[in-house]
C-alpha cells in the first residue's frame, strides 16, 4: 500500500474560531468537519425502534436545545441502564442519544445504586456530526490544567478483589479490569472555550467496547486532553473513526497492560503533541497527524507501538516519533517518503518491508439503509426475551418474513436448536441481547453446529450486539459460515462458546471488537479482525488455508494463539500477548507448517514463570527447530516482538 502526501486543505477548522458568536463557531465546524475529514467508512444516522430496549434520554429530560443544563437527565438515563450482572458483563442497556446540542456541566459517568462505580455505559448518538454534547465557556470545575476533569468518564464495576488491588484507587477513580461494555459513538464532544482542566472523554474500557464515529473539539484556551485512556487498566478497546483537534494532547495512553487498537484517527492541531503514550501497546492503522513536533511520544521502556498507514507533513522520523521503547511502523508516510521497518529507541532504526501476502482489501462492507419501521422483531411472533421461554420458533419466524434487518430486544433468548439465516436478511442488531440454550436441547443439535448458521450466498450479512452464552454447560459453536456471503461480526461477545467456524466456502468475514471466544477459519477467502480478544487456553485459532489479517490481538491465558496449516497466510499486527498463570512450559506461541506468518507484537509477563519460551513450535520432522524467545528484546518479564516472520521451507 503507498500512502499519497498530504496536501493540506485550504480552509480548516481552525479558521471557525474568529467567529464572534460561539454557537457559529460550533455551526461552522460542524458543517465543514464531513468536506475535510473523509472517513474510511462513513456512518449513518443511527436510531432505533422504540421497543428495542434502548433508553432515550429524551426521555428522562434532556432537552437538547443547546441552553438548558441536561447533566441530571444524563446521569437518570445512564442510572437506568442497568445494575450490576456479575460475571454475565454483556446486560447493559443503550443510552440512545438524539441529534441535539446537549449542554452539560459535569462528568457524565455510571454508578450503580450502591453508589458504586459501574461498567456499561452505553452513549449511542444519532450521527457524529449532529449529536452533540457541550460544555459552557469557563465551566467551573474545568479551569485547572494540572487537574483535569472529563466531560464522559466511564469506570470498571469490581468483580473480584479489593478496591486497592494491583494498585489501584476504585473508589476515587473507578479503576480496575472489569470495565466492559463502555461505548461512545455517533457524536461530538465540544469542552468550549476558556476550559484548560477539560478532558473530552477518559475512557476505560475491558474485552468489549469501543468509540467510534465521533469528533472532539477544543476552543480557544481549552482542552487538557481530547481522549485519555491512562487509569488502571485500558484495554483491550477499538477506537475508530475519531477526530480530534485543539487540545493540548490529542490522546494518552499509560499502565503496561491490555493493549488499545486504533483505526482511522485523525489528530489535527493539538498544541503539544498527537500522542504520548506511557507504557501500553497501541495498534493503529490509518492515522492522520497534523500538528506539532515531536507527533507521538512513546514514553517508557516498555512502550510498544504498531502503525501502519501514517501520514504527516513532518519530513523524518525523529521529528514524528520520541520513542523509548518499540515501534513497528509500516507505510508511513513522513514529507512523502515511506518507510517500513522498526525503532528501537531513538537511533536504532531497521528497515523491514511488510509481508506482500497479506489482505489488504480490508474495508467491511457497509450495513444496509433500512428504516426502523422495516425492522421486524422475534416478540411479534411470541418470543419475549426471557431466559425460561424457548423462543427458536419465533426467532426462525422473525427471519422468515422477509424482513433485512432483525432486531432483539433487550432481553435473553433461549433456543433448542441451530437457527439458520437465509439470504433476505442482511442485519441483525442485538441490542445487548444474549442467545443461550435451553436446557431440553434437541438430541440432533451437535455441539459443533452453530447457535446461528449462515449456509447461503447473498447479500452482505451483519451480526452485532450480541452475546453467546454457554458458560458452565460446555463448549458449544455461535456462529457457522458456510455460505459465499461476507458477514461482519461487531461487538459480539462469545461467553463459554467457540465464537466462530468460517467453513471452507464461508464468504469474506469481518471481526470488530468481539471476545472472548476461539476461531476455526478453512477456505480461501480473507478474514479481517480489528480487536480480537480471545481468552482461554489451547489453540486459540485454527488456520487451515485462509488469509487472515488481525490489527490488535489480545490473549489471556496458557495457549497457543494460532495454528497455521495448509498453505494459511497470517499476520497479526499489534497487540499484547499475556500469558497470566505460571506453568507455559513449552507451548509455543505459533504453529506454523507449510504456511506464512507474520506478527508484531508486546508479550506482557508479571513473574518469570508466566511467559513463553518459545514463539514458533516446530514438528519433530521439521529440522528447522523451534524458534525461541530469546532473540527478542526483553520488556519486564516479557519481550517486544516487533518482526515475526516465518514462510515454508
Amino acid at each position: 500500500m503507498t500512502m499519497k502526501p498530504i496536501t493540506p486543505p485550504s480552509w480548516t477548522t481552525a479558521h471557525c474560531n474568529w467567529l464572534p458568536d460561539r454557537t457559529m463557531r460550533l455551526l461552522c465546524t460542524v458543517l465543514l468537519l464531513p468536506a475535510i475529514l473523509p472517513l474510511a467508512r462513513p456512518a449513518q444516522a443511527e436510531s432505533f425502534p422504540q421497543d428495542a430496549g434502548a433508553l432515550n434520554v429524551r426521555t428522562f429530560g434532556a432537552h437538547g436545545n443547546g441552553q438548558d443544563d441536561d447533566t441530571a437527565a444524563f446521569l437518570r438515563a445512564i442510572a437506568a441502564s442497568g445494575e450490576d450482572t456479575g460475571a454475565a458483563f454483556w446486560r447493559d442497556r443503550i443510552v440512545y442519544v438524539p441529534n441535539g446540542t446537549y449542554r452539560v456541566s459535569a462528568p457524565l459517568l455510571k454508578r450503580y445504586q450502591s453508589g458504586k462505580f459501574g461498567s456499561g455505559l452505553i452513549l449511542l448518538g444519532e450521527s457524529q456530526a449532529h449529536t452533540i454534547i457541550t460544555l459552557p465557556d469557563h465551566a467551573s470545575g474545568y479551569g485547572d490544567a494540572a487537574h483535569p476533569q472529563a466531560v464522559i468518564f466511564t469506570t470498571s464495576k469490581q468483580i473480584d478483589g479489593t478496591p486497592t488491588s494491583g494498585g489501584k484507587d476504585y473508589l476515587g477513580l473507578g479503576e480496575g479490569n472489569d470495565a466492559y461494555m463502555n461505548f461512545i459513538e455517533n457524536m461530538t464532544v465540544d469542552v468550549g472555550t476558556g476550559n484548560p482542566g477539560a478532558i473530552a472523554i477518559d475512557f476505560l474500557d475491558n474485552n468489549i467496547g469501543a468509540i467510534r464515529n465521533v469528533t472532539l473539539k477544543a476552543g480557544s484556551g481549552s482542552g487538557a486532553v481530547g481522549l485519555s485512556m491512562t487509569r488502571k487498566w485500558p484495554g483491550p478497546s477499538l477506537i475508530q473513526n475519531l477526530t480530534v483537534h485543539g487540545f493540548a494532547v490529542g490522546i494518552a495512553t499509560a499502565q503496561t497492560e491490555y493493549g488499545l487498537t486504533f483505526e482511522h484517527i485523525h489528530l489535527y492541531d493539538q498544541t503539544q503533541m498527537a500522542i504520548r503514550n506511557e507504557q501500553n501497546a497501541l495498534s493503529v492503522r490509518d492515522l492522520e497527524i497534523r500538528g506539532p513536533s515531536p507527533a507521538i511520544v512513546n514514553s517508557g521502556d516498555k512502550s510498544f507501538l504498531a502503525i501502519d498507514g501514517g501520514r504527516t507533513g513532518t519530513a523524518d522520523l525523529t521529528s514524528f516519533i520520541r520513542n523509548d521503547g518499540v515501534a513497528s511502523l509500516r507505510n508511513l508516510n513522513l514529507g512523502g517518503g515511506v518507510l517500513s521497518g522498526t525503532l528501537q529507541g531513538n537511533g536504532q532504526w531497521t528497515a523491514t518491508a511488510a509481508p506482500t501476502w497479506s489482505p489488504t482489501d480490508n474495508a467491511p462492507p457497509a450495513d444496509p439503509a433500512i428504516a426502523t419501521e422495516q425492522w421486524v422483531s422475534p416478540t411479534r411472533f411470541g418470543a419475549t426475551g426471557d431466559p425460561s421461554q424457548d423462543a427458536t420458533d419465533a426467532l426462525r419466524q422473525a427471519m422468515a418474513s422477509g424482513a433485512a434487518v432483525l432486531y432483539l430486544p433487550h432481553g435473553t433468548y433461549a433456543i433448542r436448536d441451530s437457527i439458520d439465516i437465509p439470504a433476505t436478511l442482511r442485519r441483525i442488531v442485538g441490542m445487548n441481547s444474549t442467545i443461550k440454550m435451553v436446557p431440553a436441547r434437541l438430541p440432533t443439535f451437535s455441539r459443533s453446529s452453530g447457535m446461528f448458521r449462515s449456509a447461503t450466498a447473498g447479500q452482505s450479512l451483519t451480526i452485532e450486539r450480541l452475546a453467546f452464552d454457554n458458560s458452565n454447560l460446555g463448549d458449544q459453536l455461535a456462529i457457522e459460515l458456510s455460505g459465499g456471503r461476507d458477514t461482519v461480526i461487531r461487538d459480539v461477545v462469545s461467553a463459554g462458546v467457540t465464537l466462530l467456524d468460517r467453513k471452507a466456502t464461508g464468504g469474506r468475514t469481518f471481526l470488530e471488537d468481539v471476545c472472548c471466544g476461539r476461531m476455526l477459519l478453512a477456505g480461501p477467502q480473507p478474514v479481517f479482525a480489528r480487536q480480537f480478544d480471545t481468552e482461554g487456553t489451547g489453540v486459540r485459532i485454527a488456520n487451515q488455508g485462509s488469509p487472515l489479517s488481525i490489527l490488535g490481538l489480545k490473549t489471556e491465558g496458557v495457549s497457543t494463539i494460532v495454528d497455521n496449516s495448509a498453505g494459511a497466510h497470517t499476520d497479526i499486527f499489534g497487540g499484547l500477548v499475556y500469558i497470566v498463570r505460571d506453568g507455559a512450559g513449552a507451548v509455543p506461541a505459533f504453529r506454523n507448517a507449510d504456511s506464512w506468518l507474520s506478527a508484531s507484537f508486546a508479550e506482557e509477563s508479571l513473574r518469570t514463570g508466566s511467559r513463553y519460551d518459545v514463539y514458533i513450535g516446530r514438528s519433530p520432522s521439521d529440522p528447522r527447530g523451534a524458534v525461541p524467545v530469546t532473540s527478542f528484546p526483553q520488556r519486564g518479564f516479557g519481550r517486544f516482538v516487533p518482526v515475526l516472520q516465518d514462510a515454508p521451507n
